[in-house]
């Protein structure tokens, strides 16, 4: 594998480790929330000035709010830093990438040694499980393909992920949309299969493909029936769990996409069926509410203009000319708007390159600007100041970030000229490189030349 290898491709490998696996990621990092970007140039673009809507007051259940007098509440809220953290490789340490790396090497030379046509039922199951942790990803899906056509339901689900993944990894987009498609038409649909929706879906916005609006469509209404029976959606086999607040998140995807995709009105049709399908009688967790507020306060915010936000300081000069700076609201032809907290490394680490790419697009203009905050109050580490001192981050306050809904990060926000606000949702962190997500996002949203990055973060 090639030296410098694509952040997103790193991800797309981890998730679908934790497919195979049965860990699931939460939000974030290469599996996108509901803001997350719709398909790219394909789509109809948005008007050049569509009216501006009014601010909505929806409410927004912050991490220590709901149920924060529980234990088991506050507990996910204290490792919520570590869990986003996590789901970046970058951050691993040295040793457990090397770990890490001889269980690939194991598992790939075990799997180059066998044949599927030998193994049958579990065996055969667990040889492209097999095959696929050690990323070899031809047997993965031969094996995984055998084990489906057997027809035997236990591990059926998992094996359609391996060969969805299988196929994304051989650069086979179209036969892993269409075995996508198989899945959700001849299985039930239960947690295994709305994650493997997910996790194609989120390729696919990352590619700027029609396909992911077009698979949004098709599993709507399975989606709004999970949601309408008011519990967690449980895998048939195994114990994969889609809690009801990330199953709202999911639901209420299909708006996103239509929005981005201009198409207001469909839009306001998926956003009022997934307001029915959720029941006044469903138990709802304090993260439930959580996850739920924050989908319906991001999708309200799309169409508005965005309000003023108060600086603390600045990165971009010396430590003592941080005071009185604010954030330019000539929003040149675009705006790009990276909010995140300041224990989020890898959110950090994508400041740089979002200097550079604002640089690069500066004739244009396109402005692209970090928004840090602190989530205990404390003053951010000296070397997290000096590893932002020089670029176009903004400090804010933690109230300033949560009035748009942040749970997930790095959370971006893209305006127009106008101030208006065309996109919200997580990023990957290879959102401002070369072909990046943001300039799909901003090309799509108002259709000018972006610059591009020379190559991949890192590399």
């Amino acid at each position: 594998m090639r030296a410098g290898i694509l952040l997103r491709e790193v991800l797309l490998s981890a998730a679908m480790l934790a497919l195979c696996s049965g860990v699931r990621f939460a939000n974030g990092q290469g599996v996108s929330r509901p803001g997350i970007a719709g398909p790219g140039n394909q789509l109809a673009t948005l008007a050049d000035d569509p009216p501006k809507q009014t601010r909505p007051a929806v409410p927004v259940t912050t991490p220590a709010a709901a149920d924060a007098e529980l234990p088991g509440a506050i507990y996910k809220d204290a490792m919520h830093p570590l869990d986003v953290v996590r789901q970046s490789l970058e951050n691993w340490s040295d040793s457990e990438l090397a770990a890490l790396s001889i269980g690939v090497h194991m598992a790939r030379e075990a799997c180059d040694k066998m044949n599927p046509e030998n193994y049958t039922n579990d065996d055969l199951y667990d040889l492209a499980h097999l095959c696929a942790f050690g990323q070899d990803w031809g047997p993965a899906n031969a094996a995984a393909q055998r084990y489906i056509a057997l027809k035997a339901p236990e591990h059926r689900a998992q094996a359609y992920a391996i060969s969805i993944g299988a196929f994304v990894h051989m650069n086979a987009i179209d036969l892993a949309v269409a075995t996508t498609r198989e899945m959700l038409r001849v299985e039930p649909y239960d947690a295994e299969v709305a994650y493997t929706l997910r996790y194609m879906k989120d390729y696919l916005e990352l590619d700027g493909s029609a396909d992911a609006l077009k698979l949004a469509e098709e599993e709507h209404g399975k989606i709004l029936d999970a949601l309408d029976k008011g519990t967690p959606l449980k895998a048939a086999y195994g114990d994969a769990v889609v809690n009801t607040g990330l199953l709202y998140q999911m639901a209420i995807e299909a708006a996103f996409f239509e929005r981005y995709a201009g198409n207001d009105a469909q839009a306001a049709i998926d956003l009022s069926d997934v307001e029915r399908a959720l029941p006044p009688h469903a138990v709802l967790t304090g993260e439930d509410r959580q996850e739920i507020d924050s989908a319906k306060l991001q999708y309200h915010l799309l169409g508005t203009e965005l309000e003023h936000i108060p600086v603390i300081r600045s990165y971009k000069a010396t430590m003592k000319a941080q005071i009185n700076s604010s954030l330019d609201e000539n929003f040149g032809a675009a705006t790009a708007l990276v909010v995140f907290p300041d224990w989020c490394v890898q959110c950090r680490k994508m400041m740089p390159t979002m200097t550079e790419f604002a640089a690069a697009n500066a004739d244009t203009p396109i402005h692209a600007y970090g928004l840090i905050f602190k989530e205990n109050g404390e003053d951010a580490a000296s070397d997290t100041q000096k590893q932002l001192l020089g670029t176009d981050v903004l400090e804010v306050s933690a109230e300033t970030a949560h009035s748009f809904g942040t749970s997930d990060y790095p959370l971006g926000i893209v305006v127009d000229h106008t101030g208006v606000i065309r996109f919200i949702g997580a990023l990957p962190s290879d959102a401002f490189n070369g072909d990046g997500y943001i300039e799909k996002v901003i090309t799509r949203m108002v259709g000018v030349e972006v610059r591009t990055l020379p190559g991949p973060q890192g590399q």
